[in-house]
């Protein structure tokens, strides 16, 4: 929702065909995956592999190192508690600030990986496993986040757009290091573009504007592809338009969402794109007096067989207040 080293998980071949979504038990052997909503099968399967491989990345090269050989040069970064930022070097620079302790073991485990029509772009989604040392004898800690990545391939290899991160637990405290203050984009609407592109930007301006004229829950219903999700709380997907409606409450009961997107990316075939943006919520405690909570979002669009752009995924994180 908008407000979010290392193992592979089984074997890929065994983990492309099952069905349904779970969340991680006490076993994370074999990812379990949404059907792929695409024909691009090959594509769809590259993509999963770079998911999955990101594992073996921050094997070789250690989390930092690993995780942000991954990333476009022109990445989208968000990371909870910072803004949105810009580029690989500022995303390298946040993902070093990150104090893991020695020893944490990280991986991924993907729900859903789609290809476009083209096999050049995508996105994925899914756990964020995080195995924490502990004293001889002890368990080690788990925790679980969600994230979603929108992936673009070049020449050599495919590599992540637009990655945001939604947290099980608050994040650790992080001040947006200095190398990476002047990547953070700009709160200013996202600039009308051309093509599908454009189209992306203003299925995403119109989501929040009927959001302001029939309720938040509604919207995010209305905007949903047939099997959209959402990132719940704790650590659950909610699935389907009428489910991620409901989720919401009766219309006006829980304050206002606004936000607009200030960047996003489309495929070159047309079917596939992202948006991100900055979201403000407003309320009422119990006691009457105002809540006012700043967020920032990933959300993954769809072009749907009528034409229309539909969301199959988002989620976000919490931001300062810009």
């Amino acid at each position: 929702m908008r407000i979010i080293p290392v193992v592979i998980v089984a074997a890929l071949a065994a983990s492309a065909c099952h069905r349904g979504a779970s969340s991680p038990g006490s076993s994370f052997a074999g990812a379990s995956l949404l059907t792929p909503l695409s024909e691009a099968e090959e594509a769809h399967d590259a993509l999963l592999r770079a998911d999955l491989g990101r594992a073996d990345s921050v094997t070789r090269l250690g989390f930092a190192s690993g995780f942000a050989s991954n990333f476009a040069t022109d990445v989208v970064y968000l990371r909870g508690g910072l803004p949105i930022v810009r580029g690989r070097d500022a995303a390298t620079t946040i993902v070093r600030a990150e104090s893991l302790a020695a020893g944490t073991a990280v991986r991924w485990q993907p729900v859903r990986a789609e290809a476009s029509a083209d096999g050049r772009s995508g996105y994925s989604y899914g756990y964020t496993i995080l195995s924490m040392p502990a004293a001889a004898g002890a368990t080690p800690a788990i925790r679980v986040d969600r994230y979603i990545s929108f992936w673009r391939r070049d020449s050599t290899a495919w590599r992540i757009a637009a990655y945001a991160e939604t947290y099980g637990a608050p994040p650790p405290p992080l001040a947006l290091p200095v190398a990476a203050a002047g990547a953070a984009v700009s709160d200013l609407p996202m600039l009308r573009a051309r093509g599908p592109l454009e189209q992306v930007r203003a299925a995403d301006t119109a989501f929040s504007a009927l959001a302001q004229r029939v309720g938040t829950g509604r919207a995010f219903g209305d905007f949903a592809a047939e099997n959209a999700q959402i990132f719940s709380t704790p650590g659950e997907f909610i699935t389907g338009p009428n489910a991620i409606s409901e989720s919401f409450g009766p219309s006006g009961s829980s304050g206002a969402l606004v936000w607009h997107p200030v960047a996003g990316g489309v495929a070159e075939s047309g079917d596939l794109g992202f948006t991100v943006g900055n979201a403000v919520f407003t309320g009422l405690r119990e006691d009457g007096g105002q809540v006012v909570r700043y967020s920032k979002y990933l959300t993954v669009w769809k072009k749907q067989r009528d034409g229309r752009w539909r969301y199959v995924v988002d989620g976000g994180s919490a931001r300062p207040n810009q």
